[in-house]
């Protein structure tokens, strides 16, 4: 088994077919990554579903496995986690213990 989950091929498929951050962007790129509950498949639906609406996003990512979602681009910590929130989901920093 690859362990490769559906949402990693979806992921790496839109990375590939991406063009790439204009110049001048690329300085504002930041990673963010949360703790997320991850319980169903509609969870992963509906956190897909509102990062997606974030501008300035370059990538993003949901693992199943570690509950850990993680957003690429011009975006802070604070606005993912405003947007899960809105979304009724619990996110956290991935560092905080």
């Amino acid at each position: 088994m690859s362990g490769f989950t559906e949402t990693n091929i979806k992921y790496f498929c839109n990375l590939l077919s991406s063009s790439p951050p204009k110049a001048h962007q690329s300085e504002w790129l930041r990673v963010v990554e949360l703790k997320v509950g991850l319980h169903c498949e509609d969870c992963i639906k509906k956190i897909l579903k509102a990062i997606k609406k974030i501008e300035d996003i370059e990538t993003y990512n949901v693992d199943t496995q570690l509950n850990k979602v993680i957003v690429t681009g011009n975006v802070t910590e604070e606005e993912v986690i405003r947007v899960l929130q809105k979304i009724g989901k619990t996110a956290s920093n991935w560092q905080s213990d």
